[in-house]
This record gives structure tokens, C-alpha cells and sequence, in this order.
């Protein structure tokens, strides 16, 4: 059988452009991967970051804290017994 060398031509630059194709796509899945883990990193990091934040909110919302700021930084004051009025809903006064 005889084979033309046009067609070991053609056949040898499908294989060397099917083996730069095979690198080019290997390349492409190795950058995809290394962003991957990079998105997977960033992931964790903004897990890490939240938790904290929400420890450090429920340390800054306790009740002791609050009053501590509502008494020092707005001077703010529990009144007095006698500037209190208790008002009763169930009461026939309520009612009207």
C-alpha cells in the first residue's frame, strides 16, 4: 500500500496540532484550579472574618454593655420612683 506524503504531511500537523491543543487545555485547567483554591482561600478567610463578627456583635450587644454606654456616654439615668407613672391596661380607667 502506498501512502502519499501529502498525507503523512497532513496527518503529522493534526498530531502536532492536536498535542499544542492538549498543552494549551492541560494550562487552562491548571489556572482554573489554582483559582479555585485562591476563590477557596478567600472563602474560609470570609467564614473566618464573619465569625468573628458575629462574636464581637453579640459581646457588643450584652445587656451589662448597653447600660454601661447608655450610663457613661449619653448619661443617660434610671428615673426616679416619683417621675414613674404605671399605667394598667386592664383597668376600667384604660378602657375609655
Amino acid at each position: 500500500m502506498k501512502v502519499s506524503v501529502l498525507s503523512v504531511v497532513v496527518l503529522g500537523l493534526a498530531v502536532v496540532v492536536s498535542a499544542i491543543a492538549v498543552v494549551e487545555v492541560k494550562h487552562q485547567s491548571r489556572s482554573l484550579f489554582v483559582n479555585l483554591e485562591a476563590e477557596y482561600n478567600e472563602r474560609d478567610r470570609l467564614n473566618t472574618e464573619w465569625s468573628r463578627l458575629r462574636l464581637e456583635q453579640g459581646a457588643l450587644a450584652t445587656h451589662s454593655r448597653v447600660e454601661r454606654v447608655a450610663r457613661e456616654s449619653l448619661e443617660l439615668r434610671q428615673p426616679a420612683p416619683e417621675d414613674t407613672q404605671l399605667l394598667r391596661l386592664d383597668a376600667p380607667e384604660a378602657r375609655q
